[in-house]
């Protein structure tokens, strides 16, 4: 499916009054947000194949070009992959994250959402290769559909932050040529350090046990991966700090590049939503992720945060 999706400044309005009076549901949430995405000024491409399973498709949006005499410069294109416990817990399509496709394409970004299958009909090892297979698909195939495959850009929230961390770190997933596209990552409340497993579905999702130590991205660390930014709220009841503190201290330990930042009464669901239309202004997480994507797309180094001191709230 690909079209024009026109802008409803009523509806739109009304949206985000609901959106903000909305506590406690987050499927419900995600609907309204969804609902103030469809207003969005972008082409969508949806449910391309990039393997044979129903679960292997992506969705492609592209910021609308106002006037051909003025292109939209070459930015990268970002690949945001969703969570949801690997599928062990409730887990949403790539349709339901529309809003973040709406919260780039409006500053000139394509952005790339694949599902992929999910746990228990499947282990790690399918759902982490259909995540590689779904960005290769991008690297080798994107062109084709006007995307910039020359830069591409890793993101994700949850077990999507953490398997878009392991492809950017472990270099045994993504060919040699798609690694060098690589040019950035941002991680959202992503597990990258969560040895010894706290849920019961861990080991079975990650085992046998030899294989417990690949899963986690901390310990692929070589110092020459892309610049990472990494983002976490102090609510977080679900991914502890140790995670984005460990991954950062291991990355300015190997002379690489990271960002990471804290915020203050957010939990692990508001870190993903703060990209919603109504909410990109009350925190700084939207800000902080275009500055970063701005560093990337410059000629200027990334610099690195001071080490981070973020605790639980």
């Amino acid at each position: 499916m690909m079209g024009k999706l026109g802008r409803n400044p009523g509806l739109t309005a009304a949206l985000t009054i609901l959106l903000l009076l909305l506590a406690g549901c987050t499927g419900t949430r995600l609907l309204v947000a969804n609902g103030i995405a469809r207003g969005g000024d972008y082409r969508l491409s949806a449910d391309l194949a990039y393997g044979d399973d129903p679960r292997q498709r992506l969705d492609i949006y592209q910021p609308e070009q106002h006037l051909p005499e003025q292109p939209l410069p070459a930015r990268p294109t970002l690949i945001f992959v969703p969570g949801g416990c690997w599928g062990a817990c409730e887990t949403y399509p790539k349709e339901d994250y529309r809003f973040v496709a709406d919260a780039f394409t409006a500053q000139g970004y394509a952005v790339v959402i694949p599902d992929y299958r999910l746990y228990p009909a499947v282990k790690f090892a399918t759902i982490i290769g259909d995540v590689r297979d779904a960005v290769e698909w991008v690297a080798h195939h994107g062109a084709q559909h006007g995307l910039n495959t020359d830069a591409l850009v890793l993101m994700g929230h949850s077990a999507g932050a953490q398997m878009t961390a392991l492809l950017t770190l472990d270099e045994s997933y993504l060919t040699a040529a798609t690694r060098a596209r690589l040019k950035g990552y941002v991680g959202l409340a992503g597990p990258y350090d969560f040895l010894p497993f706290t849920k019961s579905y861990q080991p079975d999702l990650f085992g046998p046990q030899p294989l417990y130590p690949a899963s986690q991205p901390v310990n692929f660390v070589g110092g020459d991966e892309p610049p990472l930014l990494l983002l976490y709220g102090t609510a977080d009841t679900t991914v502890k700090p140790r995670n984005i503190l460990s991954l950062t201290r291991r990355v300015q330990e190997q002379g690489g590049a990271v960002q990471a930042r804290c915020y203050a009464g957010i939990d692990h669901g508001g870190i993903v939503g703060a990209l919603s239309r109504p909410l990109q202004d009350d925190t700084p997480v939207y800000a902080d992720i275009l500055a970063f994507l701005a560093q990337i797309g410059g000629s200027a180094a990334v610099a690195n945060t001071s080490p981070l001191q973020c605790t639980a709230s």
